[in-house]
């Protein structure tokens, strides 16, 4: 795992044991999304994904405190099974209706190593450090599950 700081753009080097179609298809099927997504303690309860550019996705989740949140972002580009580029905000609160906040790009690449798969995954720019450090301690979190997701499929 590789984590390059500038706290603009995060950049997260990881590889998951399982081939390359079926990691990208854990990101583009809601029903394989929803189990993995979101650091341990904060999980999914819905998520819809229009996997094309053009396309919307939403997620509406829970944190551990019991609160809920919602966030969503457009796709920009599929690459089917090597890149994905969407937005990314979080709701002012857990409703859909409310503004977005600060939205980032994130842009994942699968690499096939083997019957291995290397994810970079790159997303920025954020507007302060606790935004930064936040998103840094999620997606870890979140690839930890994934991880484990991937290995409960084979």
């Amino acid at each position: 795992m590789d984590t390059v700081i500038d706290t603009r753009t995060l950049r997260l080097v990881r590889v998951f044991n399982a081939p390359r179609e079926r990691v990208f298809a854990a990101w583009t099927d809601p029903d394989q999304f929803i189990q993995w997504m979101c650091p341990p303690g904060f999980g999914l309860d819905r998520c819809e994904l229009d996997v094309r550019p053009g396309g919307a996705w939403r997620a509406h989740g829970y944190k551990p405190d019991g609160s809920h949140f919602a966030k969503s972002g457009v796709y920009r580009e599929v690459k089917r099974p090597e890149r994905l580029v969407f937005t990314w905000a979080h709701h002012g609160d857990d409703s859909f209706a409310s503004p977005r906040g600060h939205e980032t790009t994130v842009e994942v690449t699968f690499r096939a190593v083997g019957d291995k798969t290397e994810l970079t995954l790159v997303q920025g720019p954020f507007i302060d450090l606790p935004n930064f450090n936040g998103h840094n301690e999620g997606w870890n979190g979140a690839f930890d599950k994934f991880a484990a997701f991937l290995d409960e499929g084979e």
